[in-house]
């Protein structure tokens, strides 16, 4: 992905001073932003507007012409037709059938049962800190910890984990709107692999069940619904990568504004009530997944522009959380906010069915973190990560004694 332009590369460091002066300037305005040509939304009220209206969909072949959709090489189609299966990618009613089959073996018991778990994993990288004096938080701790939750969620064994680095990566820069051609080209491989390792872990599953998501999505194909293997893949992928993507990025961001605000860090250590709105003001100040996109199925009006079939919107969540209109002093971190609205986990239809288990996961790690880091402070500033719609960093260097 190129970053060469002075733009990109103060955007990537820090959007929010660009999103707000776009939000002053229009809401709703038609933009030229890095690869993608569209109509930019960064108001809280058309964020979510938009995000709730059937007009806006995710299918991009159901407006696409047909140039367009021929233009895609015959070795980038395994990839593409992946991502087509993710729920994340439908429309409904292919996208309100899928997710009620995912939510029938995604129960929030499930989620509920993973929290001992999810803490003796957080105990467990800690202790692997101890007699260390310099640490870095994704490698150390903010990577592992997702990968290992969601790896035990889904049924995927041990030794397998670290496989899915990779595939993240690749699956990152395929859906990021600032990706080329030859990215594409790059990342089209491992998400095929991606796929095929999948079909031999539904396989296996299907000959021996375990208590585990992959094989209740199995035993709920199985039993009648129309839950696909194809689905079933991508649905499992989807989780696997997407969703400990942004777990990573909730955990990293929000220590480095712990970090950063040694004053609100000192509350929390003191008082562990504060620890869900921590998570909360995290999401809402610099939030894991920035960005989103729909195409507009229809010419319609919003906010006084006139939108027409085919074109992109481009949702920046991380602009509408910053809405003056919707949150007082929205450029202040502050951990004490009585009433938190974001929109980091979207809203309608495709509000992240992933929210409970993140939220979860980044209390539990940020109260582990200030339990046994002490006196923490950075070696160096981190670098931003070359992605649009993601928001983290490269790597977290810090200095702390651990107890």
């Amino acid at each position: 992905m190129s970053v060469t332009t002075d733009f990109a590369k103060q955007f990537i460091e820090n959007p929010y001073p660009f999103f707000k002066l776009a939000r002053e300037k229009a809401p709703v305005q038609w933009y030229q932003f890095f690869n993608v040509e569209g109509w930019l939304i960064t108001g809280y009220k058309e964020v979510e507007a938009v995000l709730k209206d059937s007009r806006f969909i995710k299918e991009a072949r159901e407006v696409a012409s047909s140039e367009q959709l021929n233009s895609i090489s015959e070795n980038l189609m395994p990839a593409v037709n992946l991502t087509r299966n993710m729920m994340l990618f439908r429309d409904a009613p292919n996208h309100t059938r899928l997710r009620g089959l995912v939510t029938k073996a995604f129960t929030p018991r499930m989620v509920d049962r993973l929290r001992p778990t999810i803490y003796e994993m957080a105990n467990y990288l800690i202790e692997a800190r101890k007699g260390q004096e310099e640490h870095e938080l994704i490698r150390d701790f903010a990577y592992s910890l997702p990968v290992m939750v969601i790896t035990e969620l889904i049924g995927v064994p041990n030794e397998d984990r670290d496989l899915f680095r990779k595939w993240s990566d690749s699956f990152l820069k395929f859906i990021d709107i600032n990706t080329t051609e030859k990215d594409w080209e790059e990342a089209a491989p491992d998400l095929k692999d991606a796929g095929n390792y999948m079909r031999e872990l539904i396989a296996i599953k299907r000959a021996e069940p375990g208590n585990d998501l992959l094989s209740g999505l199995i035993s709920v194909s199985d039993s009648g619904d129309t839950l696909s293997e194809d689905e079933i893949v991508a649905t499992c992928l989807l989780l696997l990568i997407a969703g400990h993507e942004t777990t990573v990025n909730l955990i990293t961001n929000g220590y480095y504004l712990l970090l950063q605000h040694p004053d609100a860090m000192e509350k929390v250590k003191n008082d562990a009530n504060l620890l869900s709105n921590v998570v909360e003001e995290v999401l809402r100040y610099d939030p894991p997944v920035l960005m989103t996109t729909r195409w507009i199925a229809c010419d319609m009006e919003l906010n006084g522009q006139s939108l027409k079939e085919g074109q992109v919107a481009l949702i920046a969540l991380g602009a509408a959380n910053r809405d003056e209109t919707i949150m007082e002093q929205p450029e202040v971190f502050d951990i004490e906010r009585k009433q938190v609205k974001h929109l980091s986990f979207a809203s309608g239809p495709h509000f992240c069915l992933g929210a409970p288990l993140a939220r979860l996961e980044a209390q539990i790690a940020f109260e582990v973190l200030l339990k046994h880091f002490h006196h923490p402070e950075l070696i160096e500033e981190p670098t931003r990560r070359s992605n649009i719609i993601f928001r983290g960093f490269e790597a977290l260097k810090f200095k702390a004694t651990v107890e």
